[in-house]
């Protein structure tokens, strides 16, 4: 039987009692050698008895140094049976007897550990007092400064203390998690705290990102002193790949932000762009990478994008002489609509060093693919998404479609400023499309000192939206005094049927005049200025009728590129008359660079453009410009990118955002006399 509660009961009373003092050590004497020696000699035969034999070499030698390593043998052979209490007994042990023996940093650290897996932070902080990570081996030295760190309260201590453990982490899994959890410390704290980190941290790599994060806030409260220094520094010192793109991300902000043209919402119209008209790009020369997905599911609208790009070089356009088209190569690879082929053709283009940028992906999964080599590969990459995140955080990709953000944007901006909406209801599909529209109109509103004042939501599958619309104009929650009172007003207006034109229609207006039982109105109450639905035109076909038949009518129809469709008012007719919606792309558009795009297109390829086709022949343009302007490099074009600002596409006036988003000014369209009209 193991005698180990005497042990512990004596740890337990030295933590309860500070005044207990160190021992005097004694040199070891060859009895005390031999016994030990005894001891481990049926260690690997036989544990158990040598565990016995450790128990009586510590009872025979109480005072023997070598009953410090003979306690410390103990504790692991405990652990390794899942005995806590006695390993944790055991090293407290070797902390209270032998001090300055040497073992007693690797009894500090047992403890401790012992302590920290049981959730007591303070103990373990405590059995730590007086370590000296010197005399670890390197794995205990990796053990004592996770449990430091672990331990820490001041987040530029505990960063320090990741730091150096991150630093002798051979795992790279490992030194991953600690990357995070330094990340994460970093994000939390102001300037001054980034400054310490930055000053006492000795390991670059937490310290540059320490400087990073403190240019991020300095650019952000308009400091640009603070975070030239703090980018030029950071600049100097070794950094991960991700964390120097964040770097060189923050430099092209300040850069942007410095030469005065700030990252506003610069939209100027497209009667405005006109008049600058596109710069020319007669003088273009060079290479351009083009992915598309030009087979598979998706050759479609690969195709379309294509032949925007063909266009705008001016390779197959009709009515562009020769000698004015751009002298440039075009280097095209087919994505097959797959992540792993798109990410492919970037990294074969990007080897041939002559190519200054490419165009593409469309799909988003290939186009994050994409970006991803892009960014590793340094090359700029136009990507044909309206996905945001494609862009942020990445120095060489810029997203160039035009995004839901921007819709609803305008959508809410021109229904305030120029039709006078103050209160809006909003009518949504329950899934991705409506609910993300919807709240991007929401913010947009808000942001404006609008108010949404009735929401309501049907099944994405629906074809009768009765009980929706219901819901929207206050059919909901009804007394059932409020529900006789709306019976009886339907049966008068019923009765109107049978009368004469002038009685039915002084029937209708007593009946619809009708109060509730405190003279408040009853439903439908249609108490908001225009109604948002972001639908397909073909829904917004069978939903208009209905507002009108449950009398939800007098409200502005305001809505999506989806509703873009010559079949919305031939359908629908009277019931979308004076509805606005947004388009990415309008052939018959007035504006004078749209029609010549929308005519050599036809001319060219036989068929009218499409916003696919537009959206690639603007990106091309974008590059063309550049090339033209004299972008000599990779990164010369990446920097002009970032200055474009109202640039004239006939997908939209673009304005490129210093995070590489761009956003753009769609088109306005409204129904009037029964035809798809040009408002902007």
């Amino acid at each position: 039987m193991k005698r180990t509660l005497p042990i512990l009961v004596f740890a337990l009373g030295w933590l309860a009692c500070s005044g207990f003092g160190p021992r005097a050590q004694v040199k070891v004497s060859e009895a005390e050698r031999r016994d030990y020696a005894n001891a481990l000699s049926v260690l690997a035969d036989d544990p158990a008895a040598a565990e016995q034999r450790l128990v009586g070499f510590i009872e025979d030698w109480p005072q023997s140094p070598l009953s410090g390593d003979a306690s410390i043998r103990l504790a692991e052979m405990a652990l390794a049976r899942g005995d806590q209490d006695e390993a944790l007994a055991r090293y407290y042990y070797v902390v209270l007897n032998f001090p300055n023996g040497n073992r007693i940093d690797s009894a500090r650290v047992g403890a401790a550990s012992i302590e920290f897996d049981r959730g007591n932070v303070d103990a373990a902080m405590h059995a730590l007092n007086g370590l000296q990570l010197r005399r670890l081996s390197d794995a205990e030295r990796q053990i004592a400064n996770r449990l430091l760190a672990g331990g820490a309260r001041d987040p530029v201590a505990k960063i320090g203390l990741l730091a150096t453990l991150r630093s002798g982490e051979p795992d790279e899994q490992i030194r991953a998690r600690i990357d995070a959890q330094i990340d994460d410390l970093l994000a939390q704290l102001d300037r001054a705290q980034l400054a310490l980190v930055a000053e006492r941290v000795e390991p670059e790599i937490p310290a540059a990102r320490a400087l990073l994060v403190s240019a991020e806030q300095s650019l952000d409260i308009g400091d640009y002193d603070a975070a030239r220094n703090q980018i030029e520094r950071a600049s100097r010192m070794q950094m991960a790949p991700a964390y120097a793109t964040r770097l060189a991300l923050a430099a092209d902000r300040l850069r942007v932000l410095e030469s005065g043209r700030a990252d506003t919402e610069f939209f100027p119209t497209f009667e405005d762009a006109a008049r600058v008209g596109l710069p020319s790009t007669r003088d273009a020369q060079g290479s351009i990478g083009v992915v598309l997905p030009l087979s598979g599911n998706f050759a479609a609208f690969g195709e379309e994008a294509l032949r925007g790009i063909l266009l705008a070089a001016g390779t197959f356009d009709a009515q562009l002489p020769i000698e004015e088209r751009p002298r440039v190569r075009i280097e095209i690879r087919d994505s097959e609509g797959s992540p792993a082929v798109a990410a492919a053709a970037v990294r074969e283009l990007a080897q041939d060093e002559e190519i200054t940028a490419i165009i593409g992906p469309l799909l988003s999964k290939e186009c994050e693919a994409a970006a991803v080599t892009a960014e590793n590969q340094r090359i700029p990459l136009l990507a044909l998404t309206s996905r945001e995140e494609v862009a942020s955080g990445r120095s060489y990709v810029f997203r160039v479609a035009m995004t839901p953000s921007d819709e609803a944007q305008t959508l809410a901006d021109y229904a305030m400023r120029e039709l006078g909406a103050q209160r809006f209801a909003i009518l949504y599909p329950r899934d991705a499309y409506g609910s993300g529209l919807s709240g991007l109109f929401w913010n947009a509103v808000e942001e404006r000192g609008g108010r949404v004042v009735a929401l309501a939501a049907y099944d994405a599958e629906a074809v009768d939206f009765g009980s929706s619309i219901r819901r929207l104009v206050g059919y909901e929650l009804l007394t059932p005094e409020e529900e006789e009172l709306i019976e009886e007003r339907e049966k008068l207006i019923r009765s109107a049927r049978r009368l004469e034109p002038e009685e039915a229609a002084l029937v209708r207006e007593e009946a619809r005049s009708m109060l509730g039982p405190e003279d408040d109105p009853l439903p439908p109450i249609v108490d908001f200025d225009a109604i948002f639905i972001p639908e397909s035109h073909e829904k917004v076909a069978l939903i208009a009728p209905q507002l009108a038949f449950h009398e939800a009518t007098g409200a502005i129809l305001l809505g999506t590129d989806a509703w873009n469709d010559p079949d919305l008012v031939s359908i629908a007719r009277k019931h979308v008359e004076g509805a606005y919606f947004t388009a990415s792309f309008y052939g018959d558009s007035s504006v004078g660079y749209v029609r010549t795009f929308a005519d050599r297109y036809l001319e060219t390829f036989g068929a009218p453009a499409d916003e696919f086709s537009a959206s690639a022949y603007d990106a091309a343009n974008l590059l063309l410009v550049q090339l033209a302007r004299g972008a000599t490099s990779r990164d010369d074009a990446r920097d002009r990118f970032l200055g474009v600002k109202g640039f004239p596409g006939v997908s939209g006036v673009l304005s490129m955002s210093v995070d590489g988003n761009a956003r753009k000014r769609p088109y306005l369209l409204s129904v009037h006399r029964g035809q798809i009209v040009e408002t902007n």
